[in-house]
């Protein structure tokens, strides 16, 4: 997939700018605070209709106005395909190719982002390794989105539920449906995460050896809190969960919370053996994303017969020479990149490779 032009309107601190980027590697340069971050912002946008900075459309408006659009041209598999973007306060509205439509606007994400947060991933709470797997490898599964809206709906209710029979607003007869769905939908979430690391783990264990020259063994392994083992199929799941509810009703009632399920569940990542959270360095915990990161667009190479945009914001350069080289030599000429800098003094390590660069200056591309 290329970004053939981008064009914004009243985006953030740009008024009205358009991009014809390199399909190789794309450079967004200039000091702190001139708009770097938005550009990226705005590619990743027109490709998954959401931000990675906010959820309140307001915030990227332009102050000035009371609207923002983006235009993005994107060539896939031989055709053209436009998305528009438009924001308003409380409101957005997607079109492809003149047609408004909802979720993915090229029905797959389309793009891996890389951003200095995403190390709070490994050293972060389980719900931040949830988020990796809900809204990173979870959209390799058409499905996946659909069931985990689902999933979080019936969670509303049951813990409502669970409050109002411990307040005695209820009677407990009543939890045994929302019991059903919870397990249906939650067997379904867990057995595809399950799935979905089968298939990713082997290409991640490889690149991570490449990228430490073989000095150590990455492992990723699925923590259930309903204590599933990695080899249970969805109806074993199901049967397991609804075991597992009847036991701790009464915990469950006390706390008015809904005690295990996917909403629950963690990653356990090991280097060597040992638990990259607490015992990996930043070097290697930077490391581990990095080679997720690159799991993640092979993984939609073969998936999907293409190439994700790699969107690397102020990274590159918090990774040592070695990483560097490794990264530009697995996304060489397959993954059309844009990569944040503060200085063109910085992006020497990509000598010999095409390139355009970008110089941002107060919300505008001042030389290209």
């Amino acid at each position: 997939m290329l970004l053939k032009r981008l064009e914004l309107n009243n985006f953030r601190n740009y008024g009205k700018q358009v991009i014809t980027p390199d399909p190789l590697f794309n450079i967004i340069t200039g000091v702190n605070a001139q708009g770097k971050t938005n550009i990226l912002e705005s590619i990743f946008i027109a490709l998954t209709g959401r931000s990675f900075r906010t959820v309140k459309e307001k915030e990227i408006i332009s102050w000035e106005s009371n609207f923002s659009y983006i235009k993005g041209l994107f060539e896939t598999k031989g055709r053209s395909v436009e998305v528009k973007v438009l924001l308003q306060p409380g409101n957005k509205k997607i079109e492809v190719n003149g047609v408004s439509t909802r979720g993915y606007p090229m029905q797959w994400p389309g793009v891996v982002l890389f951003t200095p947060d995403d190390m709070i991933m490994i050293k972060g709470s389980p719900q931040e390794r949830r988020r990796f797997l809900d809204y990173e490898i979870g959209p390799f599964k058409n499905q996946y989105s659909h069931f985990l809206g689902l999933y979080n709906r019936v969670l509303f209710q049951r813990n409502k539920l669970l409050k109002e029979i411990r307040d005695r607003k209820n009677k407990n007869r009543s939890l045994d449906v929302w019991n059903e769905q919870l397990c249906r939908y939650g067997a379904k979430i867990i057995s595809m995460r399950m799935d979905l690391l089968k298939k990713m783990v082997p290409t991640t264990r490889g690149l991570h050896r490449i990228f430490t020259g073989g000095a150590e063994e990455i492992d990723i392994r699925y923590i259930s809190s309903i204590g599933i083992k990695n080899h249970a199929g969805e109806e074993e799941i199901y049967s397991q969960f609804r075991n597992s509810l009847k036991i701790i009703e009464d915990d469950e009632i006390s706390r008015a919370h809904s005690l295990m399920g996917p909403h629950r569940d963690d990653l356990l990542i090991l280097i060597n053996g040992s638990d990259a959270r607490i015992y990996g360095s930043q070097g290697q915990q930077r490391t581990v994303v990095l080679t997720l990161k690159i799991t993640q667009i092979k993984q939609w190479n073969k998936e999907m017969d293409e190439y994700p945009i790699l969107i690397l914001d102020d990274v590159m350069f918090e990774l040592d020479s070695n990483r560097r080289q490794e990264l530009l030599k697995h996304v060489s000429g397959l993954a059309q990149t844009f990569v944040s800098s503060s200085g063109e003094e910085k992006i020497n390590f990509i000598e010999g490779y095409t390139k355009k660069i970008f110089k941002v200056k107060s919300g505008k591309i001042i030389d290209i």
